[in-house]
């Protein structure tokens, strides 16, 4: 991994290079607060946890969205990566995403929760 390439990664991406749906635009207003733990430790990889590249939505009520899993890239190669468990959420590499575009060496991690995470719903 590289994590001060992943960090310049994150800091270059503009609120026009993520998407615009409203599963996305919650899931980034929210998680952070939500998910503390998972915050901190993405944090350590270079990863912005407001700034997912997939997220895996499930279900959607006038409080609240349910997600299933998020998805983020990660600079370098995953062969330091290992898979933990960090606020009852699975991160592990994946191969199953969509094309990132990015030239170079980089992976993708996806966070599957135990249970779904659901986050209030946001107004934007």
């Amino acid at each position: 991994m590289d994590v001060e390439r992943t960090k310049q990664y994150y800091d270059q991406l503009t609120e026009k290079d993520l998407c615009q749906c409203a599963y996305c635009k919650t899931y980034a207003k929210e998680i952070k607060t939500a998910l503390p733990r998972l915050t901190a430790y993405l944090n350590r990889l270079g990863v912005d946890i407001e700034k997912p590249f997939e997220v895996l939505p499930l279900d959607e009520s006038p409080e609240s969205m349910e997600y299933l899993g998020v998805q983020y890239v990660v600079m370098g190669t995953a062969e330091s990566f290992r898979e933990i468990t960090v606020d009852q959420a699975r991160i592990y590499t994946t191969e199953s995403h969509p094309n990132t575009g990015i030239e170079g060496e980089h992976f993708v991690i996806e966070i599957v929760p135990d249970k779904p995470f659901r986050l209030k719903r946001s107004e934007f």
